[in-house]
């Protein structure tokens, strides 16, 4: 028996019922995150089974679902486990220690920012580049007297960065694979849509820097500065586990064992350096660093990881499992796509629809994991019947999905940066452009033509491509 079709009235009834209760749970009642994706999650399935939705289909989808999360859930777990060791045995705090003595606070801003690209694009991670230097940056620019969120704003910049165009990000090659779109031809057509977003970041974090004294000093610098050095005993061998974690992944090794070596070789280190027994860092694994060096805010910063830390985020990472289900079971993403391109007429039109209805679905999906494949199988033959290549199609994923998803409190990449830099992405969004200017930048090109590349892999001239624009419609 076929699954049972919304028609569009319902399906926009379905959406706007999974993201009306969201917004009145979050922004009104401010209610946990977990709890009001599983509140909407039972709204929206109560309104899809009435309009005749099996509610096995939706179970067989929250079974899908929470299988889809299993490596994403390890990844977290795995995550907190390293910062609380990494913590314990002293390398993020020597991290620490060396950016306050050797960056200037009016370039701090864009050095952040560089750091984190550099290495989220070595390692293809934005959680782990969060976690470890982002971290430690964080910690330097409180010493500096930086603002917290435009410390987070550049730290999000530069993961997401990496997170977007690297050969190693997970993100980049569901994206690529989702359309049958080489890998290095995704990335390539990305740099029309993300190069001028990211040198605005450059540029923005450049001109906020001037605002900011050159000379190190003050009470925080000096007092983070003592609390860190009479707390742990450096050696520059602690800088060895981010080292062998950097050569396993640009080795290629899978980042779950890469991360297990970086663990192992910090539990090693603390033992030698920091004087700790293996049972006292395995506590840390479990609950976190929860050294008392004497200084609240040094305390703060160093009072962190382990697997505890990561569990209300797990939560949240299966309740949008739980939470997606109800509108993939219905189909309503298929119902509301299907009337885009009616609506549409023209390809350079409905390339622009995509990245407004892209993020919407993502709202709702909470995850690329989700909306590429779904969106994908869809969008991509509409683009082959334009002449289009789908290579246009994979860069609107991610200058829509990958690079917004900090900006989703209730998604996964939200919800980790908050677990991870103790901000939620209202405090921080101004200070990080690139994850919407790249929808502003895509959606110019889809309308003008520049940078939108035909199925033969030639580019389309952006005059003749407007001219057959509005013969279209």
């Amino acid at each position: 028996m076929e699954k049972k079709t919304l028609s569009f009235g319902s399906a926009l009834i379905a959406v706007v019922l999974s993201l009306g209760t969201i917004i009145v749970g979050k922004l009104l009642w401010s209610l946990d995150t977990t709890i009001v994706l599983l509140l909407s999650a039972t709204v929206v399935s109560i309104f899809v089974v009435l309009q005749g939705v099996k509610w096995s289909d939706i179970e067989a989808e929250i079974s899908g679902g929470i299988k889809g999360m299993g490596v994403p859930i390890v990844v977290l777990i795995e995550t907190g486990i390293l910062v609380g060791v990494w913590m314990a045995s002293g390398t993020i705090p020597m991290m620490m220690d060396l950016g306050l003595k050797l960056i200037s606070p009016n370039i701090f801003l864009l050095v952040t920012c560089l750091i984190c690209t550099v290495m989220s694009v070595v390692s293809g991670t934005s959680w782990g580049t969060l976690a470890t230097a982002g971290v430690a940056l964080l910690g330097v620019g409180i010493g500096l007297g930086i603002p917290i969120p435009m410390t987070c704003g550049a730290i999000v910049v530069g993961s997401f960065f990496g997170d977007k165009m690297s050969p190693l990000s997970d993100s980049t090659i569901v994206a690529a694979a989702s359309c049958e779109v080489p890998l290095v031809e995704h990335i390539r057509h990305m740099l029309w849509t993300t190069t001028p977003a990211y040198l605005v970041c450059l540029v923005l974090y450049t001109v906020l820097g001037f605002q900011f004294h050159g000379s190190i000093g003050g009470e925080e610098y000096a007092a983070l500065l003592a609390g860190l050095e009479s707390t742990f005993q450096f050696n520059f061998l602690l800088l060895l586990p981010p080292v062998i974690v950097f050569a396993l992944v640009l080795t290629k090794k899978p980042a779950l064992p890469a991360f297990a070596a970086g663990i192992f070789s910090a539990v090693v280190l603390g033992m030698m350096f920091q004087r700790q027994s293996f049972q006292e860092l395995c506590v840390v694994m479990a609950k976190g660093c929860a050294i008392d060096s004497g200084s609240p805010l040094v305390n703060t910063l160093i009072q962190r990881g382990g697997m505890s830390s990561m569990l209300s985020t797990v939560a949240i990472v299966i309740g949008a499992a739980v939470f997606a289900a109800p509108v993939r079971a219905s189909g309503a993403a298929q119902v509301l796509f299907a009337k885009v391109e009616a609506v549409a007429k023209t390809p350079g039109r409905f390339a622009a629809a995509c990245y407004i209805i892209h993020p919407i679905f993502q709202l709702v999906a909470v995850t690329y994991y989700v909306t590429y494949p779904v969106m994908g199988s869809f969008c991509a033959p509409v683009y082959d019947k334009y002449g289009l290549s789908r290579a246009n199609l994979t860069r609107t994923f991610e200058d829509s999905g990958t690079i917004i998803a900090p900006l989703i409190p209730w998604g996964m990449a939200g919800s980790y940066i908050t677990a991870q830099l103790g901000v939620v992405p209202s405090d921080y969004w101004q200070y990080m452009p690139l994850c919407y200017l790249c929808i502003v930048f895509g959606i110019i090109c889809s309308l003008t033509g520049i940078g939108v590349k035909r199925a033969d892999g030639a580019y389309v001239r952006p005059v003749l491509w407007q001219k057959k624009q509005r013969q279209a419609a």
